[in-house]
């Protein structure tokens, strides 16, 4: 940008045809802050042109090459270098007042100084500091002067005292000088920017151009290789990683996990606007509700993501979108032959099951979120019926994961459990021949299936709201709806896609799609304190 507005600030002076218009700039006598509006409007037409074409250029290209990677400095929303090149006194080049940056730094930056020496009317000084804020144009061109020893004695243009400076003779006669120039037959040579006697030599330009265009070409692949993303991750890295090298793969991004079980909303809340975090992943939805509670998620303007993900499995506002599923299912003893009657998450409540009952504790967030479903269903009255006679019916104290209730039926401590149905995926294709055996002496049942449908959990996650790479972040989370991502987390993590029409792989092609309980989930969390109080109550 810079470099543009020295060409064409160099042509008007070249040319005569756009001295005429330039001429009024320099007609002023008398240098003050408010010289720099001292225009001819066609001269602030040609600059607007070269704005446009430098800056849209250079935008353009950091975009394709960076996109949201890059972003402007800035200081009180101003461009940081020039906010501080300002500061230095930049705004004083038309005035009186003589600011020099000394002779090194002036052979990088234009000083006010230098300026006013571009507006002397000492022919020593006629065609020097050209430059706008960069003086390494005038090294290159060979027409830079330094502020030592160089100090005007006036300024203007030749012949300037006996002309009017009515506003006819500034806004007319530019347009009768500029066509008496054009019309002039001049020599090819006349329209040469940079005359023999002020011409670099061609391998001093061409070296400064090279180190030049290698700078910026460096920058440019530099930050395309520098794109980052940064993820706060409750899940086990394990199960992402697959997903993270994947994308890794086919964008070059690198990507940062912080992967802990417990704590991360508290840690990204004290981190503020200074957290290095883009995207938030986390499995159900009360985990998620605690991000959305504390204000800490952006709003996402995706066209992807709300045509491929359900409304029941995403945030009303999209703060936050599902993209796998589970569903508590019911598994059974293949011993038990009455349990396979079981149809209903309600049947459990039916004394024949009692003391053949297996369950993790009430308050972890899996059976939580299913009570809060039949709270959001039912009623709050009914929810707690239920959970008293599921509690009735325990064969042991609730304790361990969802595994250990399959152990538990392997072992004839009890015939039933409730789980999420992965854990039925990773016990049939363990390492283990004892986990192996566990989920073979067990049937699953997806319960009810002829009424409102199995109630289903989610993962999901969302841009962290202080996100620096939010456009890179909403592209990860739609990678994440892409066939082969929605592949991954049926084929590893034995979870159901979000993706309506996505193909089942590994164990879930064996138990086949099933019908699922499509109230909001949103709507479900609202129920988790209620739900808390209930199972406290019951004993769960």
């Amino acid at each position: 940008d810079d470099a543009s507005k020295y060409l064409v600030h160099r042509a008007m002076h070249r040319w005569d045809a756009l001295w005429a218009f330039h001429e009024v700039h320099h007609s002023a006598e008398t240098l003050t802050p408010l010289t720099v509006y001292r225009t001819h409007p066609v001269e602030g037409v040609l600059f607007a042109l070269r704005a446009a074409l430098a800056q849209g250029l250079v935008l353009a290209l950091f975009v394709f090459f960076c996109g949201a990677r890059v972003e402007l400095v800035t200081v009180l929303g101003a461009n940081a270098f020039l906010f501080f090149f300002n500061l230095a006194g930049a705004n004083l080049r038309h005035s009186h007042v003589w600011i020099s940056y000394g002779p090194w730094l002036e052979r990088w930056l234009i000083s006010p100084a230098q300026h006013q020496i571009h507006h002397s009317i000492e022919t020593r000084h006629y065609d020097r500091n050209f430059g706008a804020a960069l003086a390494v144009w005038d090294r290159i061109g060979g027409s830079l002067r330094l502020a030592q020893g160089s100090k005007p004695s006036a300024f203007g243009v030749t012949g300037g005292a006996d002309q009017p400076h009515s506003l006819s003779r500034l806004y007319w006669t530019p347009f009768v000088k500029s066509a008496r120039a054009a019309s002039r037959a001049l020599p090819w040579r006349s329209l040469i920017m940079f005359p023999p006697a002020s011409r670099p030599s061609s391998l001093r330009l061409f070296l400064i151009a090279g180190l030049v265009s290698a700078a910026v070409l460096a920058l440019v692949s530099h930050s395309a290789r520098a794109a980052e993303l940064n993820i706060y991750s409750h899940r086990q890295p394990f199960l992402i990683q697959p997903f993270l090298d994947s994308y890794a793969k086919k964008t070059g991004t690198k990507m940062n996990v912080v992967f802990a079980s417990k704590g991360l909303a508290q840690r990204l809340q004290a981190e503020g606007a200074a957290s290095p975090a883009d995207i938030v992943l986390t499995v159900d939805i009360a985990r998620l509700m605690s991000y959305v509670d504390k204000d800490l998620l952006a709003a996402v303007d995706s066209k992807l993501l709300t045509s491929r993900i359900p409304p029941h499995l995403r945030d009303p506002q999209n703060r936050w979108f599902a993209f796998s599923k589970r569903s508590r299912v019911i598994v059974v003893s293949k011993q038990a032959k009455d349990a396979a009657a079981l149809r209903r998450y309600e049947d459990l409540t039916d004394p024949r099951w009692k003391d053949r009952i297996c369950s993790r504790p009430g308050s972890h967030v899996y059976n939580r979120a299913l009570l809060a479903s039949m709270i959001e269903r039912f009623g709050a009255e009914t929810a707690e019926k239920w959970a008293a006679g599921v509690v009735a019916n325990l064969a042991r104290r609730p304790q361990g994961n969802d595994r250990a209730q399959v152990k538990a039926i392997f072992e004839g401590v009890c015939d039933v459990a409730i789980i999420n149905n992965y854990y039925m995926g990773k016990l049939k294709t363990s390492e283990k021949a004892d986990q192996r055996a566990w989920a073979d002496a067990v049937t699953l049942i997806f319960p009810n299936q002829d009424d409102r449908g199995a109630h289903v959990n989610i993962s999901g996650g969302g841009v962290a709201k202080h996100s620096k790479n939010k456009a890179l972040a909403i592209r990860f989370l739609e990678f994440l709806t892409s066939d082969e991502a929605q592949r991954l987390y049926s084929e590893i993590n034995y979870e159901y896609p979000v993706v309506e029409g996505a193909s089942l792989s590994g164990a879930l092609s064996e138990w086949g799609s099933f019908k699922e309980d499509e109230t909001p989930i949103s709507d479900i969390a609202k129920r988790a304190g209620e739900a808390q109080n209930i199972i406290d109550r019951v004993g769960w």
